[in-house]
């Protein structure tokens, strides 16, 4: 738009300066044929035809100054405009390099952590919805179940769909929900007990490890993950969710509680050195293995 501006200026510019020569011009030819055919008159006469010629003259440099003041004016605006064009641009080239460093960031939390990685995809008032309305919740826990049971979606989707259900017990403010199900829970334990890679066995574990579903079947799973892992950060994991299933059952489960209490102690007896030290961290002092012994009928 600056350059058409500009452009119409120089054009009215150079139509000035025709106009100025045309001027120019006619009053030299005036003057020319008033000499010639009035060779007598006398010096005032004269002054009388140059005054008006020099007014136009005045007139004229007064508009070619005009017009070169908006020219500049113009141009700049122009160099105004073009700078903020640039601004605007490299404004807009560091928010994508931030957008894209940020989707980089986010693949990088979902890949470490995807138990967590609906986060980001959460509506605003997803947890008073989920609060207020008992449909939705519903809703949202029977998808977010089917989703864990189903082996044919990949296992982080899987992980993360667990991750969201287990949240939705917490902000709802349930330890049992019918949709988190035994079935549910097994199904994660699996990927931490069966899967050939070891950074997803961890990764289902440390989502699954602190359940609050107590079930003797998921005590079972810790208890062979125990057992049988050879990475020291999953059988660590394992045995704290085994003395969790310890602690949980211990008010309204006594047959569970006295089951898993056998179940620790059976490990820590029969376990070597590595193993009982594992354990012995974990029930945090002697005390607590008094209590298992005094429980099972040992103490």
């Amino acid at each position: 738009m600056f350059r058409t501006a500009n452009l119409a200026l120089i054009i009215s510019l150079l139509a000035l300066a025709v106009s100025f020569y045309g001027a120019f011009n006619r009053s030299s030819h005036y003057d020319e044929d008033v000499t010639m055919q009035h060779t007598q008159r006398n010096n005032g006469n004269t002054d009388q035809q140059i005054l008006p010629q020099s007014q136009v003259i005045n007139r004229l440099n007064a508009q070619l100054s005009e017009l070169e003041l908006r020219i500049d004016d113009l141009e700049s605006r122009n160099g105004y405009a073009e700078h903020a064009m640039a601004g605007d641009e490299f404004e807009r080239a560091v928010l994508s390099v931030i957008e894209q460093q940020q989707a980089r960031e986010r693949d990088e939390m979902r890949s470490k952590d995807p138990a967590y990685a609906f986060y980001e995809s959460l509506p605003q008032d997803y947890e008073i919805k989920l609060k207020t309305d008992p449909d939705y919740a519903q809703q949202i826990n029977r998808e977010l179940n089917s989703k864990v049971l189903d082996s044919s979606l990949p296992a982080l989707e899987r992980l993360s769909a667990m991750g969201q259900l287990q949240m939705n017990m917490y902000v709802l403010n349930k330890t049992q929900m019918s949709d988190y199900s035994y079935e549910a829970v097994d199904a994660i334990l699996k990927i931490a007990q069966q899967s050939s890679d070891e950074k997803l066995k961890v990764q289902a574990l440390e989502v699954i490890a602190n359940t609050p579903l107590t079930d003797a079947r998921v005590a079972d799973s810790f208890v062979a993950i125990v057992e049988r892992e050879q990475n020291e950060y999953l059988r660590s994991m394992a045995a704290d969710g085994l003395m969790l299933q310890y602690y949980q059952s211990k008010s309204k489960q006594p047959e569970l509680n006295r089951r898993v209490a056998q179940q620790i102690l059976s490990l820590y007896n029969h376990g070597d050195l590595k193993l009982k030290s594992l354990l012995k961290n974990h029930m945090f002092s002697d005390d607590m293995l008094d209590e298992l012994n005094t429980l099972v009928g040992n103490g």
